[in-house]
């Protein structure tokens, strides 16, 4: 298997769209991660306490940044 670090796959079909995160996809995940009723289907194990709950457009860039930046650092 391709180590995910140095290329990511991409997972598509007609239902589903499954890539690494990009800046321009906050407004898509700000409305899944703001929405309260979703949060106890986030797997947040070994999060270091983060619910991924996500109410504002900053707090979701902060979230996607903090993504990048691990990916980078690996």
């Amino acid at each position: 298997m391709t180590n995910v670090y140095e290329n990511c796959p991409k997972f598509e079909n007609d239902k589903y769209l499954l890539r690494f995160v990009e800046r321009e996809d906050i407004n898509d995940l700000l409305e899944v991660y703001s929405d309260k009723n979703a949060l106890p289907f986030f797997n947040s194990d070994n999060c270091d306490g983060d619910n991924f709950y996500y109410p504002t457009n900053e707090k979701m860039e902060n979230a996607i940044n903090f993504w990048l930046r691990s990916y980078q650092t690996k």
